[in-house]
């Protein structure tokens, strides 16, 4: 009789680690998902930012009477590094989306 309550209780202290074990995991990745949003989302604003930047040049360059604002080396610049920084920002929001996925 004490043998089964003790193999039991066994079984129960064992489940009960495995559950704390898998919570212990998934709060980790919970944390890791969230970290990679936020970079993401301040990547976002650097990205509003250059787009702002790009609007003030153009109207700068429009007073001043230029037909071709694409050759502008700020606009170029600007807009490269947009592009750059959406890559980023994918590759952040790909990296959680990876996280978030359960195993099987």
């Amino acid at each position: 009789m004490i043998d089964r309550i003790r193999r039991s209780l066994n079984k129960g202290l064992d489940q009960v680690r495995w559950v704390g074990t898998f919570l212990a995991e998934r709060t980790k990745a919970e944390t890791e998902i969230a970290r990679l949003l936020f970079e993401s989302t301040k990547i976002e604003g650097k990205i509003e930012d250059l787009h702002r930047d790009i609007g003030k040049r153009v109207a700068e360059l429009n007073e001043k009477g230029e037909k071709s604002v694409m050759k502008d080396f700020i606009i170029r610049k600007a807009l490269d590094d947009i592009k750059h920084l959406r890559e980023a920002s994918d590759d952040f929001k790909n990296q959680a989306r990876e996280l978030s996925r359960l195993p099987e």
